[in-house]
C-alpha cells in the first residue's frame, strides 16, 4: 500500500484520494477518484492517468484547470473530470461523499467526508489559516466536528516545520509587493515573476499595484487567464498600455529574464526556476500550522482516530506525530 495516497474502501467501492504521478502507471484497482487540490502533482496525474473513469474534482478545480489549458499555461489533457458539487451529499457506488470549500493557499481545494456502512471519515490535504477564506474553513471544521468522525484524515503540508520557518500570509505577500515598488526607483524597468495557480491572488496584486501607481502589464496568457475569471475588471498589456501611469511593472514567465532587471517574485513561489516546458510556475505549500494550532484543531474535532499522509515534495521537513502514521486504507 502506498504512503502517499489515501484508500476509501467499503465492501463495493474504493476511492483513491490524490493519488499522484509516483503512482499513476500501478494504482491499485478502484472505481473513483477524487482530486481535491489543483497543484503539480495533480496536474501530472491527470496527464498521465490511463483509466477511462471519470475523476471527481470541485468547480473552481476544474474552471481553473479548463482556462489553464485554453491559454496553454497546461498541456491538454484526456481524462475525464466529474464535478463533485459543494453541500450536497453524492453516492458514489456504497460511499457517500460531501464536498466542503476549502482555502489551501491554491484555488478549488476541497475537503470531504466520506460516509460508508461502518464509519465516518473526514478529510482534509491542508489549509491556509492565513488566507482569504477562513470563513470556509470553519465551516467544515465544524461539520466534521458534528459528524463524530471515526476518523480524520490529514496531508503533511499541515505539519508543523521542523525549524521554524517564516509563515506567509495573504496579506503580507500584497505588502511585499508594495515594499518592492517603493524601494525600486522610478526610473528602472520593474519585473514581476508570478504563478496563476491563484486567480485570486493575481487580481489583488494587480490592484496593489494599481493603487501603488505602477500598474502591471500582463502577458497574454495571465491576461486571458485573469479576464475569464474577472471580466468586468480592467487589465493592462501590450496592446492596452495605460495612459494615466508614467511607469509600469512587467510581467515575465521565464526565469532567463530575470537577471538583467529588478524583479519581484512572487513569495509563494516554490522557486522562481519551477517552470515547466509551457511555462506553468509551481508554487510551495503555504499551509504549515504550529504544533499549538494543529493540536487545537485536531481537539476540536475530536475524531476518533487520526491519520496523516507524507507528502513527498514537501521542500521544508515537517514534524508528523508517529502515532498518525498509519496504513492509508480506511475501511467503511
Amino acid at each position: 500500500m502506498s504512503n502517499s495516497y489515501t484508500t476509501l474502501r467499503s465492501k463495493k467501492t474504493t476511492i483513491l484520494l490524490d493519488p499522484d504521478i509516483e503512482q499513476a502507471l500501478t494504482l491499485e484497482e478502484h472505481d473513483y477518484v477524487i482530486l481535491t487540490h489543483l497543484d503539480f502533482d495533480a496536474v501530472d496525474f491527470l496527464t498521465n492517468y490511463a483509466e477511462q473513469k471519470p475523476v471527481y474534482v470541485s468547480f473552481e478545480f476544474f474552471k481553473l484547470m479548463q482556462k489553464l489549458i485554453k491559454v496553454n499555461l497546461v498541456e491538454n489533457i484526456q481524462t475525464k473530470l466529474a464535478i463533485l458539487p459543494y453541500n450536497y451529499p453524492v453516492q458514489l457506488g456504497d460511499i457517500q461523499i460531501h464536498a466542503l470549500s476549502n482555502d489551501d493557499g491554491l484555488f478549488g481545494s476541497l475537503a470531504l467526508m466520506a460516509k460508508g456502512a461502518n464509519a465516518t471519515v473526514g478529510y482534509c490535504d491542508a489549509f491556509y489559516l492565513h488566507g482569504n477564506h477562513n470563513k470556509r474553513i470553519k465551516t467544515w471544521k465544524k461539520t466534521f466536528r458534528d459528524a463524530h468522525l471515526t476518523t480524520l484524515l490529514l496531508g503533511s503540508r499541515i505539519a508543523p516545520f521542523a525549524k521554524k520557518e517564516n509563515q506567509l500570509s495573504e496579506n503580507g505577500m500584497q505588502e511585499m509587493l508594495t515594499k518592492f515598488i517603493s524601494k525600486n526607483s522610478a526610473a528602472e524597468l520593474l519585473t514581476v515573476l508570478l504563478s496563476p495557480w491563484d486567480p485570486e491572488r493575481l487580481y489583488r496584486y494587480d490592484k496593489t499595484a494599481k493603487n501603488c501607481h505602477r500598474p502591471i502589464i500582463w502577458n497574454h496568457n495571465y491576461l486571458q487567464l485573469l479576464q475569464a475569471f474577472y471580466p468586468f475588471a480592467d487589465f493592462y498589456n501590450a496592446q492596452n498600455l495605460p495612459q494615466d501611469f508614467a511607469q509600469v511593472l512587467v510581467q515575465v514567465e521565464q526565469s532567463r529574464q530575470l537577471n538583467t532587471m529588478p524583479v519581484f517574485l512572487d513569495p509563494a513561489l516554490l522557486h522562481p526556476h519551477a517552470i515547466n516546458s509551457t511555462g506553468l510556475i509551481y508554487q510551495q505549500p503555504l499551509c504549515a500550522l504550529s504544533e499549538a494550532e494543529l493540536n487545537e484543531f485536531t481537539d476540536f474535532v475530536g475524531a476518533e482516530n487520526i491519520i496523516m499522509k507524507t507528502d513527498k515534495s514537501l521542500e521544508f521537513e515537517r514534524q508528523v506525530p508517529a502515532k498518525w502514521q498509519q496504513e492509508l486504507l480506511v475501511d467503511l
